[in-house]
């Protein structure tokens, strides 16, 4: 019983101790002014805040503070991408699996990016469609989205303006499926 007493007495002593302390410690008798000051004025000594010199004598914004000696910088702006095809040009796809899909596609070019809207044809329905996809060298991924949400993630090699591959279909009533896609640029 002692020992409860003498520890409940010795954590209301930490607790006073430590609300003196903080006390203390937040009434330094500094206006805000003063205080954001005394911030900067430790702050300043940061790297992240000098702007250093790299060795040529230029400034550099590098927030590491320090440049290798052989780091060069390009200012010449990137060559754009090569174009695809034209602005705007036509797509006929056939996606074949279980069915046969007829889409044609009226896509645009944005450096690797190609994207664009159009429609799918399947059984005597049709539906409108968006597209959007990337290219590097030779390879196309290209997604097809129709109206009910039903999505095709096709991957095709390119030979000039013709491609084929494979795709996937996901759909939200039905399981996954694979299938073939091939087509043309117009």
């Amino acid at each position: 019983m002692k020992y409860q007493i003498y520890l409940v007495g010795l954590l209301i002593f930490i607790s006073l101790v430590t609300h003196v302390a903080a006390t203390d410690y937040l009434d330094t008798g500094k206006s805000n002014d003063a205080v954001v000051q005394d911030v900067k004025d430790t702050m300043s000594k940061e790297a992240l805040f000098n702007s250093t010199v790299d060795v040529r004598g230029k400034a550099t914004p590098v927030i590491t503070g320090t440049n290798l000696a052989g780091a060069t910088v390009s200012t010449t702006s990137p060559q754009p991408k090569s174009r695809l095809f034209s602005p705007m040009s036509s797509w006929r796809l056939a996606l074949q699996d279980t069915s046969d899909r007829s889409v044609t596609l009226q896509m645009s070019q944005s450096n690797d990016v190609v994207y664009g809207k159009g429609t799918i044809a399947v059984e005597g329905m049709v539906q409108n469609v968006t597209a959007t996809g990337t290219y590097s060298g030779n390879k196309l991924s290209l997604d097809i989205l129709t109206a009910d949400l039903t999505l095709f993630r096709l991957d095709l090699t390119l030979n000039r303006k013709s491609f084929s591959g494979d795709y996937h279909g996901y759909s939200p009533s039905i399981t996954s499926w694979k299938g073939i896609a091939m087509g043309s640029i117009n």
